[in-house]
């Protein structure tokens, strides 16, 4: 009896197994594997998946003084922090493929799978997922969910245009409601990352009224305001930012949609409230950047750049205090054309801007740009006070010298002693910025303070230059500049700034010998003699020369680049960037025909034979036939014979006419090349080694070059 029972139940085991097979298609198979992959596999990758999602949602740091994204963008930084859950997601959801291979969820798993992926970064192969699952699903919604998961992969590559076909697509096709969601919300990012607003708020339209109230949708409200803002609609972004708080948003969300929509609508009253009540102590750099904002609104721009640097000083956030600089900066350079307020806000950003933030590239640019500016303003500036004193009357030099003397010794104390405050450490630091913090009206702490910095770092340059960080740094026969300028003489921003009250410096205090030591070493570098003062105006020429390059190069600054260039000729005539200034002349005034005339006039008769006057020539003639480069050929060819019976004044004369009439022909730097070394032939040495220099500098991808710069060094050497 026995026997038979085991027999019955291993037969009916056996029939069981063989009818569960995942390969099979009886409905007891298929609702098996059914049952299974939903419930077991499926349920625990989803769980997994939805828990990744929370984690990257919870950690994000949203920066509400910039248009925050509709989607989170993919990083490598949430994918790390998300790696466990992701690869449990692609582990559990891989099951279902690999064990359940007839069960309806199976397209599901492989949607999941390239969700994973997707957050992963792993672009290739959530792409190919998507792909497979478009090619091969039975289901039109797990097919509709992998477009979308392709759209954003594509989208977060930077492939718009095919991302807007996968959109093409998708439109056409009858969603489910929560596709539907995912498809408006996938748009509308791509539609912002492309910068088209209008569009993308009215697709972020369509998406709200499917998500259910949270978090989540209360951001995206108030990205929608911050989006109709863009568009200059302030009525409905007032309208957004109110919907923020019918949806359950965190405080901090809630309480930048009350600000915005109080800018939106110009209720400003409301802002000094809000800085009194405790709750927003440490919101108050945004309410002062708020205060900001309206102010610059109605057009007082310095009211607003006050109220911009009172949010720095009470930011406590370096990262969103990157943004406050970047903005202080923005608006010193395009508005005030404080270009060194601007260089000092510039370096802090850069210092504090993430590299991977979209607009690190164009700080990193504009303050370099503004480096080489502030450079060259103010070895000008120096220079020309230099020149000044040297005119002074010997009792006016004693008391001008005597107080520059004192305000040195001032910022060095003041310096020493910020010194000693930082190396006190973080902790020291942190007390000290959170005190600061505590009372808005208080100088900002020095190394919060970019401006203090700047002028830390323009008050030892100008005492000690540029010096390599080594032993015996101060040594007096160090070379250094020391600017003169009303602010060095009068600047006690330092000393303010650190709360320092050090009293009036006098020669009593400071000591007689001291004093008498230090005016004698400032004394020495007042150019008195022919020879420094000669120096002095050299410096000053390449500095107000580099300075019109910045403004046309660097700035695009063509008004103030004209200006610089027109004192640079009258200031110093006959220089060796004569040339070239009255070539840049030309470029910038080529749209007023009459500046224009005078400035090539000038050029052509001073300068016919100029590398400069050839490349205007050039630019305005299209390259020379095959004919005329033959003649060109034959002149040279005729020049050199001349050349080899050393009759050097017809060469000279050829070499001329070519260089005159054949302007941009292959072989210009040939012509010039050779009248270089006619001049060795016909003029005196000076000539020749000016030549030389100007071929080097002219054609410096010649294959001649190397030659010329042998002769130049053999030149030099004799």
């Amino acid at each position: 009896m026995n026997k038979y029972f085991i027999l019955c139940v291993a037969c009916l085991t056996g029939v069981l197994v063989l009818s569960c097979s995942q390969y099979s298609n009886s409905p007891l198979s298929v609702g098996f594997h059914n049952v299974n992959a939903k419930y077991n596999a499926l349920f625990q990758a989803k769980i997994k998946f939805k828990e990744a999602e929370t984690l990257i949602f919870d950690a994000r740091q949203d920066n509400f003084s910039q248009l925050l994204p509709i989607l989170l963008p993919i990083d490598s930084m949430s994918a790390q922090t998300v790696n466990e859950q992701l690869a449990s997601v692609i582990k559990k959801a891989s099951l279902v493929a690999e064990r359940h291979q007839n069960s309806k969820w199976l397209d599901d798993a492989y949607v999941i799978i390239g969700q994973a992926r997707l957050l992963k970064e792993d672009y290739k192969n959530a792409i190919e997922t998507f792909k497979f699952v478009n090619t091969n699903a039975t289901s039109d919604d797990a097919r509709d969910a992998a477009l979308i998961g392709l759209m954003r992969a594509y989208t977060e590559q930077g492939e718009y245009q095919t991302a807007l076909r996968v959109a093409e697509i998708l439109r056409e096709e009858p969603l489910n409601k929560e596709n539907t969601a995912d498809f408006y919300l996938t748009k509308a990012y791509l539609h912002q990352l492309k910068e088209e607003y209008k569009t993308s708020v009215a697709i972020l339209e369509e998406a709200l009224p499917l998500l259910p109230k949270n978090e989540e949708k209360a951001r995206l409200y108030f990205v929608a305001g911050q989006l109709y803002e863009l568009i200059n609609n302030p009525t409905l972004a007032a309208q957004k930012y109110s919907s923020v708080s019918k949806n359950r948003p965190s405080y901090n969300l809630g309480f930048y949609a009350k600000l915005n929509k109080s800018l939106a609508l110009g209720q400003t009253n409301s802002f000094q409230k809000l800085l009194k009540d405790p709750k927003n102590k440490d919101l108050q750099d945004k309410i002062y950047e708020a205060m900001a904002t309206a102010e610059i609104r109605k057009g007082n721009t310095k009211s607003g750049l006050v109220l911009l640097q009172s949010s720095a000083r009470t930011n406590q956030n370096p990262q969103q205090l990157a943004f406050t600089y970047l903005r202080l900066a923005d608006s010193y350079y395009n508005q005030m054309g404080d270009y060194e307020m601007a260089s000092a806000y510039y370096d802090s950003t850069a210092t504090l801007l993430p590299q991977h933030d979209a607009q690190y590239k164009r700080v990193i640019d504009r303050q370099r740009s503004l480096a080489d500016f502030v450079t060259q303003v103010r070895i000008i500036r120096t220079e020309d006070s230099l020149q000044r004193l040297s005119k002074m009357s010997p009792e006016q030099l004693d008391k001008i010298l005597e107080k520059v003397y004192i305000d040195q010794q001032f910022k060095e104390d003041s310096q020493k002693r910020a010194a000693e405050i930082a190396n006190k450490g973080k902790q020291l630091q942190n007390k000290n910025t959170a005190s600061t913090f505590n009372d808005p009206n208080k100088p900002m702490w020095y190394f919060n303070n970019p401006i203090a910095i700047s002028q830390g770092k323009t008050a030892f340059t100008a005492r000690w230059g540029n010096r390599v960080l080594e032993d015996n740094w101060r040594r007096s026969s160090k070379e250094n500049t020391l600017s003169f300028d009303n602010n060095a003489l009068s600047n006690q921003n330092l000393t303010n700034t650190l709360g320092n009250n050090l009293g009036e410096l006098n020669a009593k205090n400071i000591g007689a010998d001291g004093m008498k030591a230090g005016i004698a070493a400032l004394r020495a570098k007042i150019p008195f003699s022919p020879e420094s003062l000669l120096a002095s105006k050299k410096r000053q020429e390449e500095a107000t020369f580099a300075l019109g390059k910045v403004y046309k190069l660097n700035l695009n600054e063509p008004k103030n680049a004209i200006i610089t260039f027109e004192k640079f000729l009258k200031e110093f005539p006959n220089s060796s960037h004569e040339t070239e200034v009255l070539y840049l002349l030309c470029l910038l005034t080529e749209d007023n025909a009459g500046v224009y005339a005078s400035y090539k006039n000038q050029l052509m008769t001073k300068y016919a034979d100029s590398y400069f006057a050839r490349l205007l020539i050039r630019s305005q003639n299209e390259s020379l036939s095959t004919g005329k480069e033959s003649e060109v050929q034959k002149l040279y060819a005729e020049a050199y014979n001349y050349f080899g019976q050393n009759n050097f004044t017809n060469a000279l004369t050829i070499v001329e006419t070519g260089l005159k009439d054949y302007p941009n022909s292959q072989i210009e730097d040939k012509l010039v090349f050779l009248k270089a070394i006619l001049l060795a032939k016909t003029q005196d040495t000076k000539a020749y080694k000016t030549a030389l220099e100007n071929f080097i500098s002219d054609y410096p991808k010649s294959q001649l070059i190397t030659l010329a710069k042998e002769r130049l060094e053999a030149l030099s050497a004799k």
